[in-house]
């Protein structure tokens, strides 16, 4: 886990229910996609085996040893299932898988993502077992989904109590000046709070619908929740 200067419990929560993952305090002083992503690719320069790189809320779930089957450097391209809770005001129970809370989303994967972000586009993430350069920043990438049996599920617009619009509004207040500039005030990481509420009323909302089946289908293979999560 990179901790970004966590504010919350993050590192607390990550050192008991994951005692053997190691925590490391980011090396840069702002919040930058470009040298967030030059951080990510020395730790996973540093590892062996399957890699993936996710912020605190995305989480890789489907049948993992799927990957066994694959020889030789591989990479796959998984899309992502946007979730969003149809109440304001409410919380998750931590004793509770999220995918066990919430099942009103949609399937997104958009290969121009990252020309309009602020209408909820995301776009692939990869799963790779290899050294490699991501060639937009953020660490979206433009091709569709290569594998079936695992996907993102995306909790970053779920709950909307102001808590969870503080932590997502923190991230512009961590940035540099030219950061800020660059990504103008549309994007969901710059927007201010009636904006980010107005684009998920706007955006999200009307696209969801009941994903319990597709839930059910990637979650199966759990015995516990075994979500995989990194945070930035």
């Amino acid at each position: 886990m990179i901790d970004y200067r966590s504010t919350d419990r993050s590192c607390e929560i990550i050192r008991s229910l994951c005692p053997e993952w190691e925590i490391r305090d980011t090396r840069n002083k702002f919040f930058d996609s470009q040298i967030i992503d030059d951080e990510v690719v020395f730790y996973e320069g540093t590892v062996a085996g399957w890699r993936m790189a996710l912020n605190v809320t995305e989480f890789l779930v489907g049948r993992i040893d799927v990957l066994k089957e694959y020889n030789g450097p591989t990479q796959h391209f998984l899309g992502n299932y946007v979730f969003v809770h149809p109440e304001k005001d409410m919380y998750p129970d931590p004793a509770i898988p999220l995918y066990d809370q919430v099942s009103f989303g949609y399937f997104k994967d958009n290969p121009n993502a990252i020309n309009v972000l602020h209408t909820g586009a995301r776009a692939s993430r990869s799963i790779h077992n290899f050294d490699l350069i991501y060639p937009v920043a953020g660490r979206h990438w433009p091709q569709p989904p290569t594998l079936s049996d695992l996907a993102i599920f995306y909790y970053g617009y779920t709950f909307r109590n102001e808590e969870m619009i503080s932590r997502k509004l923190q991230i512009k207040r961590n940035m540099s000046p030219e950061e800020f500039n660059k990504r103008g005030v549309d994007h969901p990481n710059t927007v201010t709070r009636d904006r980010f509420l107005w684009n998920i009323e706007t955006y999200h909302l009307p696209r969801c619908r009941d994903l319990s089946h597709e839930i059910e289908k990637l979650t199966k293979y759990f015995s516990s929740p075994q979500l995989i999560r990194r945070e930035l």
